[in-house]
């Protein structure tokens, strides 16, 4: 389902695809969506990747065939910030036309530390909060959290958590504000677990303060993840109004 504000015009396009099991060909099937920029957990590194001209990435992980890969167009001005933490790796946030921020999410729980996924989320979220309080913010990608988690405490930090600290720096869930629907009380899913009918879950999201033009969870396709694609298209114009 597509869903559109019909007063903006359209600038940019953002896909958020976790892409299970990166490999060349479903690279060069994400590229010919045409997206400006593209989130891409479960991303094999640039050394594995053959980009045609005309595009730039990022990436971090532990792994050469599986972190958080970020691709854009070369004719967008993106970069990584200058204060990005390495502690937060599989958080990388990015200064968009030196306007807005991108905070491309992939919690991740790295062997040895004892950490709950949203207890990543929420420690990145407070790492960068004020960043975010100072930017016009887009956070998207696949979260790991969900409703009802299990081994997660309030102690170290629920999803339910998370959500409430992002309402408090001004961020919504694009999701949730357009189709009125609960978290936890989802109609549409982003990940089958397992790849089964059966076990679908809603992990992928987009927070943001930046009015969008549409937003849409893409269709199930077996072949390229476990997860569902989010398409993003961003009027620009609206995150230069914030900044004033």
């Amino acid at each position: 389902m597509l869903i559109k504000n019909q007063h903006l015009t359209t600038d940019m396009k953002i896909l958020t695809y976790n892409i299970h099991r990166c490999n060349q060909e479903k690279i060069d099937s994400i590229l010919k969506r045409g997206a400006d920029i593209m989130v891409l957990p479960e991303c094999a590194c640039p050394d594995q990747v053959s980009l045609p001209d005309g595009y730039e990435m990022t990436w971090a992980g532990d792994t050469d065939f599986k972190g958080l890969g970020v691709i854009w167009k070369s004719t967008v001005k993106c970069s990584v910030a200058p204060w990005a933490n390495d502690e937060h790796k599989y958080m990388i946030p990015l200064i968009v036309d030196g306007k807005w921020l991108l905070l491309a999410a992939w919690p991740t729980i790295v062997p040895g530390i004892k950490k709950t996924y949203p207890q990543i989320l929420l420690e990145c979220l407070k790492a960068y909060s004020e960043h975010i309080k100072e930017m016009p913010t887009m956070i998207t990608g696949d979260f790991n959290c969900y409703i009802g988690q299990g081994g997660v405490s309030k102690q170290t930090g629920t999803f339910e958590q998370c959500i409430e600290y992002m309402r408090e720096l001004g961020l919504r869930s694009e999701y949730h504000e357009r189709t009125h629907e609960e978290f936890g009380k989802e109609t549409s899913c982003t990940y089958h677990h397992q790849f089964k009918d059966d076990m679908p879950f809603f992990i992928d999201f987009t927070f943001t303060n930046i009015p969008l033009f549409a937003y849409m969870i893409g269709g199930w396709e077996r072949n390229m993840s476990d997860h569902k694609p989010q398409i993003i298209v961003i009027y620009l114009k609206s995150a230069t109004a914030l900044i004033r």
